[in-house]
C-alpha cells in the first residue's frame, strides 16, 4: 500500500534527540511499511542508523552524500513498487494511532486521493475559510487539485507513486533558484503557482485530501529551513 520516504540531515544534538524521542511512535503508527531512508551526511551517521533499526521493521537506509536531494529522491522512489509514497520528516510529533492512520488510508483509497500534503495542517485542515472548497468525509477534506488552498508540491505528503515519480524526474531539468539543490525546498520552490506548476496545475481530475485532525505536527525548535538541521 505504502512506501515510506526520507532523504534528511541532522547536524545538531537537539535534533538528534527529536529522531530519538519520536521514531518508536513513527516506527509503531507506520510498522505494516517499508522504508527508504537516505541520511545525507557523516554526522552522527551511527547513532541514527542505530536508532532506526531499533524502531523500524523494514528498513532500507543509505549514506549517499550526494548534494541534491531530488536526484537521490527519484532513486528511491523509482523502486518503489507500491501504490503510495509518503515522504516525511523525521521531526514529527504523532498525533495519531497505529488504528486511526488505517482508517484514513481507507478512506484516501475509497476515495481514489492522489495527493495528501502533511505539512501545516493547522492550517489548512482547521481554517474554515478554506471548507467552501472542501466535501466533507469522515476523517479527510476532499478537494479537486485547481481548488488546492496550498500554492505549491509540498515535500511532506502521501503521493500516487505515478505522480511523486513525475515530479521528481521532471525536477532535474531545473537549476537551482531559491534554494540549492541539496534542499527539499528547491522541490517546493520550482512546483509553485508562482511557475505555473503548483498543485493547482494537476487540475480538476487529481483528487486531493487534508486529515480533518491535526495528525502531524513539526517540532519546531528554530526554524522551518536548513539552520534547523
Amino acid at each position: 500500500m505504502i512506501t515510506v520516504l526520507q532523504n534528511f540531515i541532522c547536524t545538531k544534538k537537539t535534533r538528534l534527540n527529536l529522531i530519538e524521542s519520536e521514531l518508536p511512535v513513527m516506527g509503531s503508527v507506520l510498522k505494516d511499511y517499508e522504508f527508504h531512508v537516505n541520511y545525507g551526511t557523516d554526522i552522527f551517521v551511527d547513532e541514527v542508523k542505530s536508532i532506526y533499526k531499533s524502531n523500524i521493521s523494514k528498513l532500507n537506509f543509505y549514506n549517499n552524500l550526494e548534494p541534491d536531494w531530488g536526484a537521490i529522491t527519484l532513486a528511491m522512489a523509482q523502486q518503489v513498487t507500491s501504490p503510495y509514497i509518503l515522504v516525511l520528516c523525521e521531526d514529527f510529533e504523532y498525533c495519531m494511532d497505529y488504528e486511526y492512520f488505517q482508517d484514513i488510508m481507507n478512506e484516501v483509497t475509497s476515495s481514489n486521493v492522489q495527493y495528501m500534503p502533511l505539512g501545516r495542517l493547522w492550517k489548512y485542515s482547521s481554517r474554515n475559510q478554506y471548507w467552501n472548497n472542501y466535501e466533507s468525509g469522515d476523517k479527510l477534506w476532499l478537494y479537486k487539485a485547481i481548488d488546492s488552498p496550498g500554492s505549491s508540491l509540498s515535500v511532506d505528503a502521501l503521493y500516487k507513486t505515478e505522480i511523486f515519480v513525475e515530479k521528481l524526474t521532471e525536477l532535474q531539468q531545473y537549476a537551482s533558484h531559491r534554494f540549492p539543490l541539496n534542499l527539499p525546498h528547491h522541490y517546493e520552490n520550482i512546483f509553485h503557482e508562482d511557475n505555473n506548476n503548483g498543485v493547482r496545475n494537476l487540475g480538476k481530475d487529481v483528487i486531493c485530501a487534508v486529515p480533518k485532525k491535526e495528525i502531524l505536527k513539526h517540532i519546531q525548535e528554530e526554524t522551518e529551513t536548513i539552520l534547523n538541521k
